[in-house]
């Protein structure tokens, strides 16, 4: 009885570790890597494309670009020093 026990014990964790081990293989397969290296960069460049925005809003907002022209011309100055540290080099007159 225990040899029957044993051989169903074994054969059943052979299938485990040969099914295991063809995922874990499939998973490697150069086409599959390519594909999450693709998705991953996507998601990269998506991140980089979201951060540019955000960052570009907030420069246009600093300089007044998205002001009404019939407003104040002199207003985007105003807040000169914010202006100085939110474009890098930027010298004062």
């Amino acid at each position: 009885m225990s040899r029957i026990f044993y051989l169903t014990f074994g054969a059943a964790a052979g299938v485990v570790v040969v099914r295991r081990a063809a995922k874990a293989a499939a998973a490697l397969t150069p086409t599959s890597l390519a594909g999450s290296l693709v998705q991953s960069l996507q998601e990269f460049l998506a991140d980089v494309r979201e951060a540019a925005a955000e960052r570009e809003e907030e420069i246009r907002g600093a300089l007044g670009l998205d002001r009404d022209p019939d407003d104040d011309p002199a207003a985007p100055f105003d807040d000169l020093e914010r202006t100085m540290r939110l474009v890098p080099g930027a010298r004062p007159f």
